[in-house]
């Protein structure tokens, strides 16, 4: 396995609640995808945190941050049967990671009252 790629992102709950509360759906529908919004009506800010700093680790990955058509949408958090968290690319997210040999991820998330924070590597 050789690595291909690494991102870390670090995010202030109490400032991304704001955000959430503030922007609503509007917001919420930029940053997830349907089944994300759908599991948050009973997921707490920390999670929901988490899982957008998941998505700025991949960006950060990618090395494109919000640039060259990369969006949070194409980053789904997903969950295998214990829990342990991984995503699903898409759109030209997806590409980007192809284009850089880039086949698994593996992602670490972590987060307490007020910080969020999310580690993402790539492979091949």
């Amino acid at each position: 396995m050789c690595i291909a790629a690494h991102g870390i992102d670090v995010v202030d709950v109490e400032r991304f609640a704001m955000l959430i509360e503030k922007g609503g759906n509007a917001f919420l529908e930029r940053c997830f995808v349907r089944r994300e919004i759908e599991e948050a009506s009973y997921k707490t800010n920390e999670r929901l945190s988490a899982w957008f700093a998941v998505k700025e680790a991949i960006l950060k990955a990618l090395g494109t941050g919000h640039s060259n058509g990369a969006t949070f949408t194409d980053i789904e958090v997903v969950h295998n049967e214990i829990g342990a968290p991984s995503v699903e690319l898409s759109g030209r997210t997806r590409e980007l990671a192809d284009d850089m040999g880039i086949k698994k991820w593996f992602v670490s998330i972590s987060h307490i009252d007020k910080i969020a924070v999310a580690s993402a590597i790539g492979s091949d």
